[in-house]
């Protein structure tokens, strides 16, 4: 995949969009402000950040722990048939794998995904063991609000099950 370039009146349908504020794919914000030449050119989204303040743009919470950078790359998928399984490195091991090979590892990120489908949708489930996905629901408020409380609920009672299975 990758970011899609495409100009004003493309009527070609897309199977991904990318947004972001990667070196490599950056997106741009159209009329963005002052930087901007003309009211139709686009600025950076770094630029924009960095021109409206990351704090007030992003939250003072992810402004502060990403260093004032935008943390992820959002892409908006169309999704007729299967997609591939992609497996990414943790945030360790993504900063040893770009320090040893960065021809093929260009850059030192994890890239953690989520998906939340905009009409019926059926994927695997099961990618993380359900203590893990117990953790992150209850160390992510962000995460546990997109997921939905009764859905976060169901995954709380699934992994303390998976636990007694276990202990049993």
């Amino acid at each position: 995949g990758g970011a899609a370039q495409t100009s004003e009146g493309d009527e070609r349908p897309f199977a991904e969009l990318w947004m972001g504020a990667h070196p490599s794919g950056m997106s741009q914000v159209v009329g963005g402000g002052e930087q901007a030449q003309a009211p139709t050119e686009g600025v950076s989204l770094r630029e924009w950040l960095e021109a409206h303040g990351a704090e007030a743009c992003l939250g003072s919470a992810v402004a502060r722990r990403w260093g004032g950078a935008l943390p992820m790359l959002f892409k908006v998928l169309s999704v007729r048939t299967a997609l591939s399984i992609q497996a990414h490195p943790d945030k360790a091991l993504a900063e040893r794998l770009h320090k040893e090979r960065p021809q093929v590892y260009k850059d030192d990120n994890h890239k953690p995904e989520m998906a939340l489908a905009l009409e019926p949708f059926e994927a695997l489930c099961g990618f993380v063991e359900a203590a893990q996905l117990r953790n992150a629901l209850s160390t992510h408020p962000e995460l546990r609000e997109c997921v939905g409380e009764a859905n976060a609920a169901n995954a709380d009672a699934a992994a303390g099950n998976a636990e007694k299975e276990r202990a049993a």
